[in-house]
C-alpha cells in the first residue's frame, strides 16, 4: 500500500488496479473514500481501461477477430507498478503484456499520478501509444465511492447532490447496461437534489458533460462534510450507488468513453465513445477530488 501525505490530507493507493484505498482529512479523520464491503460493491475507486461500460455480450470485434471482455476493463485487475514516488506524489504504470493481447489487441502504455496539492487530491491518466505503426483505441474513465453519509449519524436520504455550473443537462438512459443515447432525458440541476437509493433504480445519473469544466459535489447534511470531484475535458460523469441492493457509498465517476449504445453492432471501429491515439502520441486525463 502506498501512502501520501500533507498537512491537509493522507491518501492510501493500492497497486492493484492502482485504485485509491483512503482519503482523510488531517483535521477530522473521517475516511471519505468507500472501503470496499464484499457483501455489496467490493471495489473502491477502479480505473476503467481500455473500456467504459459494458460491451453487448462481454464481446467485441476488430480486424476479422472476435475478443472477449468484461464489464469497465481489465486495469482494474492488473498489478501498476510504481516508476516515480514522493511523499506527496507517485506515478505508476501498466502495460500490455501477452495476457491483455488475448483480449485487447494493441500496444498501450497506462500511466496514473496521484498528487496531493494543499486540500486536494489530483488525478492524471495518460495514456500512451509505444506502437510506431498502429493506432490505439481505447476509453477510460474513473469510478472513486465515497462513504455517504460521512458519519454514523448521518443517512443516506440527507445526502445532496449539487452540480457546477448549476443548470438543466442532458441525462443519458441506460436501458439494461446500454446507453440509449438518442433519446436522452433533461435534468433540472439548476438547484441541488437530495439522493435517494431509488434515483439510481436505472442504474447510473449520466451526465453529458462535453467536455465542459463540470463539478460534481456530494454534501452529508447532517456533518456538513462531503466531497467534489472537479473535471474539465470529460464527455460524460456518472453519479451511481446500487440498487435494488442499498449501501451507504455514491460514486461519482468521471468518463472518457461509455457502454456499448443499444444499436451497437460489436465492431470497434463504430464503437461510440472511443479515442484513437496515434503511433508514438500520448493523451492526459485529468480531474480531482477535494473532501472537505
Amino acid at each position: 500500500m502506498i501512502t501520501l501525505q500533507n498537512q491537509q490530507l493522507t491518501v492510501q493507493i493500492d497497486e492493484l488496479g492502482g485504485q485509491l484505498h483512503s482519503i482523510k482529512r488531517a483535521d477530522n479523520q473521517l475516511e471519505y473514500l468507500w472501503q470496499g464491503d464484499p457483501a455489496s460493491w467490493k471495489r473502491q475507486a477502479p480505473i476503467l481501461f481500455p473500456f467504459v461500460g459494458r460491451l453487448k455480450d462481454d464481446r467485441y470485434q476488430f480486424a476479422g477477430q472476435t475478443y472477449h471482455q468484461t464489464q469497465h476493463g481489465f486495469a482494474r485487475d492488473r498489478r501498476f507498478a510504481v516508476i516515480n514516488q514522493t511523499p506527496t506524489a507517485v506515478v505508476m504504470e501498466q502495460h500490455d503484456d501477452e495476457e491483455t493481447r488475448k483480449v485487447f489487441p494493441f500496444a498501450f502504455r497506462l500511466e496514473v499520478k496521484y498528487e496531493l496539492v494543499a486540500d486536494r487530491l489530483m488525478v492524471k491518466y495518460t495514456v500512451k501509444n509505444p506502437s510506431d505503426d498502429e493506432s490505439l483505441l481505447y476509453a477510460i474513465g474513473a469510478h472513486p465511492g465515497f462513504n455517504m453519509p460521512l458519519t454514523s449519524a448521518g443517512d443516506f436520504s440527507n445526502v445532496e447532490l449539487a452540480v457546477s455550473p448549476a443548470e438543466e443537462y442532458s441525462r443519458i438512459v441506460l436501458d439494461g447496461p446500454y446507453n440509449d443515447s438518442a433519446h436522452p432525458q433533461l435534468i433540472d440541476m439548476t438547484k441541488p437534489k437530495m439522493i435517494s437509493h431509488e434515483m439510481f433504480a436505472h442504474d447510473a445519473v449520466i451526465f453529458k458533460t462535453d467536455g465542459e469544466h463540470f463539478a460534481v459535489t456530494l454534501t452529508d447534511k447532517e456533518s456538513a462534510h462531503g466531497v467534489t470531484v472537479d473535471t474539465q475535458g470529460t464527455e460524460y460523469v456518472g453519479v451511481w450507488s446500487q440498487y435494488p441492493a442499498e449501501a451507504p457509498f455514491a460514486c461519482i465517476e468521471p468518463w472518457w468513453g461509455i457502454a456499448d449504445n443499444v444499436n451497437a453492432d460489436g465492431n470497434l471501429l463504430h464503437k461510440q465513445g472511443m479515442h484513437r491515439l496515434a503511433p508514438t502520441e500520448s493523451c492526459d486525463y485529468q480531474f480531482s477530488i477535494k473532501p472537505f
